[in-house]
C-alpha cells in the first residue's frame, strides 16, 4: 500500500465489500471527489451493468469539464533499450539475450525527423535502467538537442535524485512518467530481484522529486495485473491525492497499463479485462477531473477511441516500442511489449475526427 494511506489493505478489502448503491450514487453526484468517492466508483457494487452509463455520462461531463473535445497526441521515442535490472516481467531484463541499442545522437535525429513528419509535437523520451550509458549529463544533452524542435518533452527514465531533475528541467525536460509497477511492497522486491529499480521507496519518491525540482507534469502509474487491482486503484489515488498536495503547482497525469506479452513468457496472476479497467478510468475521471490521463498502446483500437471520448485525454500515435523503430532499424530489435494498435499516425487522427473531436498536436509554444 501506499505509505501515506493510514489504512491497511484488508481495511481497504472490507471497505469494498460494504459499498452500496446508494453510495455509487453519491459519489457519482458529488461536486468535490474523496478518496471514498474513489473508492465507491471502483467497487464491485459499481461494476454492476446499471451503473456503466451513469459513470461513462459522468465521466464524459468531467473530461469535457476541463479538456473539451481535444485529444492530444504525443509519441514515445525508445532511445536505449540496455539495463541493470532484473524485473520479471519486462523484456529489457538484463537476462534476456536479445539485440540491445543505444541510439547515436544522429540515429535520434533521424527517429524524430520521422515523428515529427506526422505532425507529432509532444516527445517522450524512454530508455532502459542503464546509469553507465544513460547519465544524466547524457540526457541533458539530449535535452538541449531536442527541445527546440518539440513543444514539450516528456521522461520515462531510470528515478534521479532532486539536483538531477533540476538539470533536466534546464535542460529542457517538463514532464516526468515513472511507474511504480506495484504498491505492495513485498511482491515489489520479488518482481525486482537485482539492479537499482530493487529499492522500492527510491522509486515510490520518484515524482515527489522532480516536482520539487520544477517538472510540470508529474506521470503516475501502476502495471495492471501485478496485484490486485482494486488495492492498486487506492494506492494510486493516495499518491495522487499527496502530490497534488505537496506539488501543487505541478499537474498530476494518470496512465493504466496493463501487462501484454513478453517474449519472457511471464504470465500476470491478477488480469484485468477490459470491463474494469474501463471503470477504473471513467472513476478516476470523476474524481480527479482536472488531471491527465493517457491511454496505452496496449490496449485495442476500439478501446482507445472509445475512451479518450469519455475520460482520457491523452494518447500515443504511431508508437515504436524499440529503438531506431520509427526510421532507423524498422522494429528489428527487442521491443519492451507488445503494441495492440499498430495503426499509423493519420488512421488516428482519422479516428478522432469521425468522433466529432480535435486532435490537438502542439499544446504549446515557448515564450522567449
Amino acid at each position: 500500500m501506499f505509505p501515506k494511506l493510514k489504512f491497511t489493505e484488508a481495511q481497504i478489502r472490507d471497505y469494498y465489500a460494504r459499498v452500496t448503491p446508494d453510495m455509487v450514487r453519491a459519489s457519482l453526484s458529488a461536486e468535490h471527489g474523496s478518496f471514498f468517492d474513489l473508492l465507491n466508483l471502483v467497487s464491485p457494487e459499481a461494476a454492476r451493468p446499471e451503473y456503466r452509463a451513469p459513470l461513462r455520462e459522468a465521466s464524459m461531463r468531467a473530461r469535457r469539464r476541463y479538456y473539451g473535445k481535444t485529444v492530444s497526441i504525443f509519441a514515445p521515442l525508445y532511445i536505449s533499450n540496455t539495463c541493470v535490472n532484473s524485473c520479471r516481467y519486462c523484456d529489457f531484463n538484463i537476462h534476456h539475450h536479445a539485440e540491445r541499442k543505444i541510439l547515436t545522437p544522429e540515429e535520434i535525429d533521424l527517429e524524430c525527423a520521422a515523428i515529427r513528419k506526422n505532425g507529432i509535437d509532444s516527445l517522450l523520451i524512454v530508455a532502459g535502467e542503464d546509469p553507465k550509458h544513460m547519465t544524466v549529463d547524457y540526457l541533458c544533452e539530449i535535452g538541449r538537442r531536442l527541445k527546440d524542435r518539440f513543444s514539450c518533452l516528456s521522461l520515462e527514465v531510470a528515478p534521479q535524485d532532486e539536483d538531477a531533475y533540476r538539470k533536466l528541467f534546464d535542460a529542457g525536460f517538463e514532464s516526468l512518467i515513472c511507474f511504480q509497477e506495484t504498491y505492495e511492497k513485498g511482491l515489489y522486491q520479488y518482481l525486482h530481484p537485482a539492479g537499482p529499480k530493487s529499492v522500492y521507496e527510491y522509486r515510490l519518491w520518484t515524482q515527489l522529486r522532480a516536482g520539487k525540482a520544477g517538472f510540470r507534469t508529474l506521470g503516475v502509474a501502476f502495471l495492471l495485473g501485478l496485484a490486485p487491482w482494486r488495492i492498486e486503484a487506492a494506492s494510486l489515488a493516495a499518491h495522487a491525492f499527496y502530490l497534488m498536495k505537496e506539488c501543487w503547482q505541478s499537474r498530476i497525469q494518470f496512465a493504466f497499463p496493463r501487462i501484454t506479452p513478453v517474449s519472457g513468457g511471464f504470465t500476470p496472476e491478477h488480469p484485468v479485462d477490459e470491463n474494469d479497467l474501463e471503470l477504473m478510468m471513467l472513476a478516476f475521471r470523476i474524481v480527479f477531473p482536472e488531471c491527465g490521463m493517457t491511454v496505452s498502446t496496449r490496449e485495442d483500437p476500439a478501446f482507445r477511441d472509445a475512451i479518450v471520448q469519455t475520460a482520457a485525454d491523452n494518447m500515443s500515435a504511431g508508437s515504436r516500442v524499440t529503438p531506431g523503430g520509427y526510421a532507423v532499424l524498422a522494429d528489428r530489435d527487442v521491443a519492451q511489449f507488445t503494441l495492440n494498435d499498430s495503426r499509423e499516425p493519420a488512421e488516428i487522427y482519422q479516428a478522432i475526427r469521425r468522433n466529432h473531436q480535435e486532435v490537438v498536436l502542439k499544446n504549446w509554444d515557448n515564450r522567449i
